[in-house]
């Protein structure tokens, strides 16, 4: 809810009895609501089946075909999006402005060849800090073509369909026909000033950066 369009509701909501009243609410729909400057979001927790994405709406999304490790595919995707767009380690994160699908699928080849070449013993770590079977995951990249008209299980047409999953969010903006990638407001607020606080961003920086020492070596 921004403030511009909704003055009187964003002045009800900074009132202690509002607060107080919402603070239940949180705990009762397991979730957060949180003021950034001007706006106020309302963010599922991780466990809420209610408001929260689930592999359902992932599987929804993608087309009743699709497998698990399509699923485990599109979370690594998102995940490498937002790193390649907030990966900075000075006080504002953020590090690009936009970036290209092609340069996304040429980053996502070499971090897959990287996973493919590495030892179990390395790999083995990595999944199991993240929880999905990586070279299972990499395997079935590797198996897609790059493009190819009309055909939804190419390498970019699946990262077309996650990016508009995250466009419809309001946290992407496909432009340029659909060849750069942008960072909308809301994405640039909950990342700078919620999701990424120092520890968080040493982890996720730390999983990519293990796999691009690897694709150098």
């Amino acid at each position: 809810m921004d403030r511009a369009m909704h003055n009187d509701l964003f002045i009800d909501y900074l009132d202690s009895g509002v607060q107080e009243a919402l603070n239940v609410f949180e705990s009762e729909m397991e979730c957060k609501i949180l003021k950034i400057n001007n706006t106020i979001y309302l963010l599922p927790d991780n466990d809420n089946g209610l408001l929260g994405f689930r592999n359902k709406e992932y599987r929804e999304w993608l087309g009743s075909n699709a497998k698990m490790n399509d699923i485990y595919l599109s979370y690594y995707i998102t995940i490498l999006i937002f790193h390649k767009f907030y990966g900075g380690k000075n006080r504002n994160p953020k590090k690009i402005n936009f970036l290209s699908v092609m340069d996304l699928l040429d980053d996502l080849d070499e971090r897959f060849d990287a996973i493919l070449t590495a030892g179990s013993d390395k790999i083995s770590a990595q999944e199991e800090r993240l929880g999905i079977n990586m070279t299972s995951v990499a395997e079935g990249w590797k198996q897609r073509i790059v493009h190819q008209d009309n055909r939804r299980t190419t390498k970019h047409a699946f990262v077309i369909r996650i990016c508009g999953m995250l466009e419809q969010e309001k946290l992407l903006r496909l432009v340029e026909d659909k060849t750069e990638i942008r960072t909308t407001k809301k994405l640039d607020d909950l990342m700078v000033h919620f999701y990424l606080n120092d520890s968080r961003l040493d982890e996720v920086n730390s999983i990519f950066e293990e796999v691009s020492k690897d694709a150098a070596n």
